[in-house]
């Protein structure tokens, strides 16, 4: 151990030895000539930072002299600082955010290294966004759907499967739902480095019966998939994510860096500060939705910052009723401390939130489903940056968070089916029935505590070569948990077991209360290393190489993941670029644990009418395997390429990819064999039973979850942004997208056989493969007119091509017998319609396509006054456009796009 020491600090003494040092210094102050202290000044190459004094000066070592200084402070218009041999007590201006600077960035920006998209505060604005997910609208390959707070909101990158209300555009059968789930599960939410974690929510009623991301069906809180609020299996509602303190996002659909884990589908990075701000108080209103804001920054001394902010939003999805709300409430507290060399900062944040999606029963219909799923979250962390500047070791960042939530889900429905004999019983054999009313209230509840934590610690060290070449390294530790301490679901207010599937003779799965606190806590463990390359050549040549790899350790499943970004600039006009990567999801304990699975079988005759005694009934209850202990992480890899092309009226940039999704997570059936018993109804005593009179055995069909998903994505994105026109004050940026995907089940399909004679009962069939692509197109035209902080927004989508094809012969590979074994059918048998005519089915025919191209352009006007208002409309579908199709009906439908809506916000600074 003492010489592995010696050897590490020999070899690191030997790289400190050539690193070559650049301390440069350097002035910040404002439009006015004023010192600014607490600026933060960042080299992105070294990782380097420190902060400016009272005096508005600082001093900071570089890697180079070809490097960029990256200065910024809260309420300020970020400066990029070009660093060369003369750069030295160099005075930068900071002005103030509005719309009165030279430039003010309105559209998504492609990153200059590699693929990563940066939106800025006006590019979040854009859009009057109330949550991200319409800002992340704005993004290539992405659609305006209509306008809609009362349903979860979630998005996935580079997939022809894009929006979980997609299907509608094509007219789809719904067959991509669990494709596009598991991409959405797999999306990361990162907020100033700490991931928000949506693993512990099992806000479901029936897991274990409607499939791994049934939302839709009646057993789940909402209303249809209109209206649909518990989102567990999605990864996170991205409604919660207000947008009033975010200072940036970047975007990263390619390849993350090995820092970040427990994501397949991209990462959306959120960065917000903290430092003096004035009061700053909005509004905003848009069809039946209405913000407030208020935040402020205070001073405490020049080393000491709080923030304090706090965000309501109430939603009605319909302006004439308040039937269907969703409202949310966010309070937020921060801290940020700096020690008086500026070696140290350090910022603490306290999350206060609530959210509540409530559907009221119309009063006017009896039967109508009363809803209520809210959610309190306390969060608490923590971001630690600590520069030692030691020789083995300069910056160390620590990270820490934990998350505590409440929610409570709730549904009452009235029902009128009929007397249905079900049983609460755990435990096999026979059971007398409890008879259900034939009419009465049904309700679901479902308590949980989600509790998780974040933890990671990185080290930074910076060396630069005798031949120059520059390694930033970094490495550093994780570990999460995740756990569930609700009560769980259970049954409440009428005294009867929820009925939920089994009726009249024959059986099927059954429902049981459920507590999570009989889940564990599942840990995973990272560990990373990085080391970041750059290299400057003669004439403008530049290389970035970003060489990584993480190790994960997820439910005991080890994996190591490679990942790699590499970009090329051979001068100003051209640049290649490059990138691989491997990445892994772990499963939610809502897919872990399921609960206890029971089958109910209702003997003899079903339900007998007794005179004197009512109506009696008997189920047999089989126990199956419980939970889904065999299920793996999801896995995925990335590869893209790009060219960046820098001409004289505007940058070119266009991105191919191919992205392959495995042991994506969905349910099979699971076929078994039980015997049950043949009873006679018993009447000799006043209290009827039954008598056994026999024993056969039936076959029947459990549901499991199983890593059994693939998926691939291949596609190409060209950005074009063009370069100011200064006469007309315009700016001009194009993106489009084509995709091609491709969905693979690796599941077997099961279907009764037509003729019951035969010995081959069921017949099986290979899972149905999709095919889908689309091709979209978008634009900005921005108007800026800097002297009276005017600026007009013109943002347009075309969607010009989608198709969805699952055409497949459906041939049978195999059957199950009367004792549910499996039989495989030979390859040159399967088509053999003398021998299995019986079991080959119609060949499904599922092409689908857009029938006219759908078009949609949407307006933004702001005006920044001298006084601290600023003003703002917005319009979505400004022109009332309303595309339609005809649907398999021949009934003329208009597809699912933004319609035209109307909103504005006022916001004051004093």
């Amino acid at each position: 151990m003492k010489k592995g020491l010696i050897t590490l600090g020999l070899l690191l003494g030997t790289l400190t030895s050539l690193q070559a040092q650049k301390i440069i210094t350097g002035k910040i102050v404002d439009e006015n000539n004023k010192p600014l202290s607490n600026v933060l000044v960042q080299e992105p190459i070294s990782k380097k930072w420190t902060h400016t004094k009272e005096d508005g000066t600082y001093k900071i070592e570089v890697s180079s002299d070809n490097t960029t200084l990256i200065i910024s402070q809260l309420g300020k218009d970020l400066q990029e600082v070009i660093v060369d041999p003369d750069f030295n007590n160099v005075t930068t201006t900071l002005f103030k955010q509005n719309l009165r600077l030279e430039e003010v960035v309105i559209f998504p920006k492609r990153k200059k290294e590699y693929s990563e998209i940066v939106l800025g505060k006006e590019a979040v604005e854009n859009v009057q966004a109330f949550s991200i997910n319409e800002v992340l609208e704005q993004l290539p390959g992405q659609f305006t759907p209509d306008f809609n707070n009362n349903q979860f909101k979630n998005i996935v990158f580079r997939t022809a499967n894009n929006n979980a209300n997609i299907t509608k555009l094509t007219n789809a059968s719904g067959d991509r739902q669990d494709y596009f789930a598991n991409r959405a599960f797999g999306t990361s939410i990162v907020v100033n480095d700490i991931p928000l974690s949506n693993n512990e929510n099992m806000q479901t009623f029936s897991p274990n019966t409607s499939g791994a991301f049934s939302y839709n069906s009646g057993n789940t809180f909402g209303d249809g998939s209109d209206y649909s609020f518990s989102n567990a299996n999605y990864g996170v509602d991205l409604r919660e994510v207000a947008t009033n303190n975010i200072e940036e996002i970047k975007v990263v659909q390619g390849i993350a860096s090995a820092k970040y884990g427990d994501m397949t589908s991209g990462l959306v990075l959120i960065q917000t500060k903290v430092g003096e701000t004035p009061y700053r108080a909005s509004i905003s209103m848009r069809d039946a939705t209405t913000e407030y804001n208020l935040s402020k920054g205070f001073r405490l001394s020049s080393r000491n910052f709080v923030n304090a902010q706090i965000n309501f939003l109430e939603s009605n999805s319909d302006p004439r009723n308040s039937l269907t709300k969703y409202n949310r409430l966010n309070g937020n507290i921060s801290w940020k401390t700096n020690n008086l060399a500026s070696t140290l900062t350090n910022t603490l944040t306290a999350n206060i939130g609530y959210r509540a999606d409530e559907l009221k029963n119309n009063p006017d219909d009896f039967a109508d489903a009363k809803v209520k799923d809210d959610r309190t979250t306390i969060r608490i962390s923590n971001n630690l940056k600590w520069n030692l500047n030691k020789s083995w070791i300069e910056t160390i960042n620590v990270d820490a968070n934990l998350n505590y939530e409440k929610s409570n889900s709730y549904k009452e429905e009235w029902r009128n089916l009929g007397n249905a004999a079900i049983t609460d019983s755990t435990s096999e054999g026979i059971h007398q029935a409890i008879i259900v009313p034939a009419q009465y209230f049904y309700n679901m509840n479902v308590e949980g505590i989600p509790i998780s934590t974040y933890l990671n610690i990185e080290g930074v060290k910076s060396l630069q070569s005798k031949n120059e070449w520059i390694h930033t390294f970094s490495a550093g530790l994780s570990t999460r948990t995740s756990s569930n301490q609700g009560r769980g679901r259970y049954t409440t207010g009428n005294g009867v077991p929820n009925y939920l599937t089994l009726s009249g003779a024959g059986g099927s799965l059954g429902y049981r209360d459920y507590n999570f606190r009989n889940t564990k806590t599942v840990f995973q463990f990272s560990a990373y290393a990085e080391d970041q390359i750059t290299k400057y050549f003669d004439g403008d040549a530049v290389l970035k190489l970003d060489l990584g790899l993480r190790y994960e350790n997820q439910l005991g499943f080890s994996t190591l993941q490679p990942r790699i970004n590499t970009s090329y600039g051979f001068n100003k006009f051209l640049r290649l670029r490059g990138g691989f990567g491997m990445a892994s999801k772990t499963p939610s304990l809502n897919q872990l644990y399921t609960g206890n699975r029971f089958y109910d079988y209702l003997l003899g005759d079903g339900i007998y009418s007794v005179p004197g005694a009512g109506l009696v009934g008997w189920i047999q209850t089989f126990e199956l395997p419980a939970d889904n202990p065999d299920l793996k992480p999801i896995r995925s890899m990335n590869t893209e390429f790009g060219v960046d092309l820098n001409f004289k009226f505007g940058t070119l940039n266009v991105t191919g990819f191919y992205n392959k999704m495995t042991d994506g997570i969905t349910s099979i059936d699971d076929p078994f064999q039980r015997t049950i018993s043949e009873i006679a109804l018993d009447t000799s005593s006043s209290t009827p039973s039954y008598n056994v009179i026999g024993e056969r055995n039936i076959g029947f069909f459990g549901s499991q979850l199983r890593n059994a998903l693939e998926s691939e994505d291949l596609g190409l994105e060209a950005f074009m942004t063009f370069k100011r026109i200064k006469p007309l004050n315009l700016d001009i940026q194009v993106n489009s997208s084509y995709i091609k995907t491709t969905n693979t089940p690796n599941k077997l399909q099961y279907s009764q056989s037509t003729v019951l004679t035969e010995p081959e009962k069921y017949a099986v069939y290979n899972g149905l493969e999709s095919k889908t692509d689309q091709l979209t197109l978008g634009s900005n035209f921005n108007y800026h007119l800097r002297k009276v902080g005017l600026l007009v927004s013109l943002r347009t989508e075309h969607i010009l091509r989608m198709n969805h094809n699952r055409n497949q012969n459906r041939f049978p590979i195999g059957y199950l017998d009367d004792q549910m074994q499996y039989h495989a059918i030979p390859v040159e048998d399967q088509m053999n319609t003398d021998l299995y005519g019986h079991l080959i089915k119609t060949s499904v025919k599922g092409e689908e396509s857009l029938q006219n191209s759908i078009h949609n352009i949407h307006f933004r006007l702001s005006k920044d006054f001298m006084n601290g208002f600023k003003i703002s409309v917005y319009t979505t579908n400004v022109f009332g456009l309303k595309p339609t199709y005809f649907d398999t009906n021949g009934v003329k439908q208009i597809y699912p796009i933004a319609q035209f809506s109307l909103g504005g916000k006022l916001e004051y600074s004093f």
